[in-house]
This record gives structure tokens, sequence and C-alpha cells, in this order.
């Protein structure tokens, strides 16, 4: 299926306002790369659930700009009908665009969501595969099932569900995590606030710090790796005992708060000891 592009100021996905005329269909190639909503949110025709296969792929480029969608008027798609590229199947925003987007209808999977640049991200429902965070912002509520995120950049906060990522990498960026995740991996350019909900199931997990910093207020994680970077325990707001199947530590500056945390299972690589540190400054 050829690509079609939305046409400059839409106010509505209905099929009349693409360039084909068509828009919105089964295994539809779409493009935002031009304004639209005429200044107002574009939340006429979003729920596009009732699609049999759902689209191949919509990109929002650069020279998008305006509002998708609304809290109570998501854009409600599926993407991931595999069109031969399955690493192409899903949904791209590097727009200067609020999306609110909800994967819905079909298997209410979409396979890839990527953003970037100035864009805001509210993700509010179904399951997203694999979400790469490129810069701009991402919210992903509590009904949004994330399998993997991978962030170089931007910001964002990931709410409780109960369903663990399976992969989580921060590698740059400042990031609010409230759910537990199978493996959270931290780079050194990275600021990580872990305060999953008291509901949360640490059973194995892990945590690898690279060199990042990781607010941690919550959560006994059993495996927990940290080679760099710092630990800062200094606003836990529940006494927890990380790192019961192995917690190791190398060149990490720790701030220990009042002692409401229990860190008798750390081990140090070879002979270190740990770096403690005091007063952590808000960022």
């Amino acid at each position: 299926m050829a690509e079609t592009t939305l046409n400059e100021g839409a106010t509505s996905l209905a099929a009349a306002n693409w360039a084909d005329a068509t828009g919105v269909v089964d295994n539809g190639q779409l493009v935002i790369n031009k304004p639209f909503g005429s200044g107002v949110p574009l939340t006429s025709s979003v729920d596009w659930s009732a699609l049999t296969t759902g689209i191949d792929y919509l990109e929002i480029k650069p020279g998008a700009s305006g509002t998708l969608g609304s809290g109570g008027s998501p854009l409600k798609i599926d993407a991931d009908t595999d069109f031969g590229l399955t690493d192409l199947d899903g949904i791209t925003n590097h727009g200067k665009v609020t999306l609110y987007l909800e994967a819905g209808g079909g298997s209410s999977r979409i396979l890839n969501f990527d953003c970037g640049g100035g864009s805001r991200n509210f993700l509010v429902g179904g399951t997203f595969t694999t979400t790469t965070v490129q810069g701009g912002s991402v919210d992903a509520n509590e009904s949004t099932v994330l399998t993997n995120l991978d962030c170089y950049g931007g910001s964002g906060e990931i709410h409780y569900n109960a369903t663990k990522p399976t992969l989580v990498r921060i590698m740059r960026g400042n990031w609010v995590i409230r759910r537990a995740c199978t493996s959270l991996i931290i780079g050194e350019n990275a600021r990580v606030i872990y305060d999953p909900d008291d509901a949360a199931s640490h059973t194995s997990t892990a945590v690898t710090n690279y060199g990042g910093t990781l607010d941690w207020r919550a959560g006994a994680i059993p495996t927990v790796t940290s080679i760099g970077g710092t630990l800062d325990f200094t606003k836990a707001r529940t006494s927890f005992a990380p790192g019961a199947t192995a917690f190791i530590v190398g060149g990490t500056v720790i701030h220990e708060g009042t002692g409401e945390v229990d860190l008798s299972n750390v081990t140090y690589v070879g002979r270190m000891s740990r770096s403690v540190g005091g007063f952590t400054p808000a960022p």
C-alpha cells in the first residue's frame, strides 16, 4: 500500500483529510509532517479500534505540530501488522506534537513506539512491545503494558502496572519508574527515581547501575549490581533490604539516609569498600 500524508490544518483523521482520500485503513502507511488541528486538539475520527488488522505505521515527522487526541479521546489504533519489515511496524512521534495514544483494536498492540525532539507522549492503554525514547517526554499510565523500554534521552514517568517490563534500559534523561522490572539497567547519564507501588512484586527482578544516579525509595530488588554512580536511599519511604540474592558494589557512592534501608547484603568488587556520601541535593 502506498504511503499517504495528512493534509495541513486537518481537524479530523477522516479519509477526506488525507492526500489519497483514504487515510486510516488496514495496512495503512501514514505520515503527518505539517501542522494540524488549527490550534485545537484533533479529537475527531481518532478511534480506529474497529480495523481488522490495524495499520502498518504512522510516522509523525519534524514539521508536524499540534495535539493529537486527548485524555478522554486518545488515538486508538493497532500497529503490528507485519508487512514484511516488522521493525517498521508501529508509531513514531518526532514532531512538536502532544500525542495521546492507546494500543487498541485487533491485538491491542503497538509493536514499536519511538519518540524524540519536542514531542510529549501519553500512553493510555494496551501493549507496547518496544518503546524507544530519544527525547521529549513519555507518561505511561496504569493501563499500559510495556514489554521493552529504551531511553536515550528525554524524561517521563512509568506508572504502576502489575505486568513487569522484560527490559528497561535508561541511558540518559530523568525518569520515574513505579512498576517492578525484570531487568532495569541505568547508564551513567541517567537519573532514575525508583518508587514502585506497594503492590509491585520484586520476585526475579534485577537492577544494574553503570554510573547513573538511582534515587531508590522502595522495593527490595533481589539482584543488584552497581558499578560507579550513586545509590541514593535518603528518600526511602519504607524499610526494605535489597540484594538478597546478590548486591555487588564497585566505585559507587551510597547515600544511606536515616538507615531505613538495610544494606547488609552489600559485597564489594575485590578489596574495594563503600564510599558513603552525605546529603544529596535535589535535581
